[in-house]
């Protein structure tokens, strides 16, 4: 029960107080690391810093991501983006900085994250598949799609206005759904007779 109560009170707490991302940048040439701001939920607030060149712009809050932008030279952040890529969770666990000269001051963008289908690169599971594919199709169901052609005639009007009536010939895919005994009995009732013939002529002897 007190577990419980510990558990909910915490999630409350992560609720109303979201995960800080503190933000620093590192020199390139000397290693030296300084904060330069955080990012709060949807808010980002950032000190201002003086012009570097050969920097790291990273966080220690998010794995793998201890330098995810690395800028040769940076004036200002007033038209920085910090890109945030979510997961299912809407937890943030990529940043990605990009800069717009028509921005005045820091912006957030999140961008969920969505997982694309993996290619199959095994070409002999692609080559089953297939197979499986065109056996299913032939003979899924016991259903055997047969091609007809007929004859059709149409009507066209002309451009002057004229009716035209011409014959075309049309494609019909029809299902042949017959099970397999009305589909071979020709094959089956032939034997059967001549079994039955030669039966009773010997009993009648």
């Amino acid at each position: 029960m007190i577990l419980s109560s510990i558990l909910i009170l915490f999630s409350l707490f992560s609720l109303v107080f979201p995960k800080r991302i503190n933000l620093y940048v590192k020199s390139i040439n000397d290693g030296s690391t300084d904060p330069i701001g955080f990012i709060d939920n949807d808010s980002i607030h950032l000190m201002e810093i003086e012009p570097q060149h050969s920097v790291c712009i990273g966080t220690k809050d998010i794995y793998n991501n201890e330098c995810f932008s690395y800028q040769n030279y940076i004036p200002s952040f007033n038209y920085s983006i910090f890109n945030l890529f979510l997961d299912e969770d809407n937890d943030v666990f990529r940043i990605a900085l990009s800069f717009d000269d028509t921005l005045q001051k820091p912006t957030i963008r999140k961008h969920k994250h969505i997982t694309a289908p993996q290619p199959n690169l095994n070409p002999d599971s692609l080559k089953k598949q297939r197979e499986q594919q065109a056996k299913q199709n032939n003979n899924g169901g016991n259903q055997q799609t047969e091609k007809v052609i007929r004859k059709k005639t149409i009507v066209e009007i002309d451009s002057d206005g004229n009716e035209i009536t011409k014959e075309i010939d049309e494609v019909i895919e029809t299902v042949d759904d017959r099970s397999w005994i009305q589909k071979n009995w020709m094959y089956i009732v032939p034997p059967l007779l001549i079994l039955f013939a030669m039966g009773g002529g010997e009993e009648r002897k």
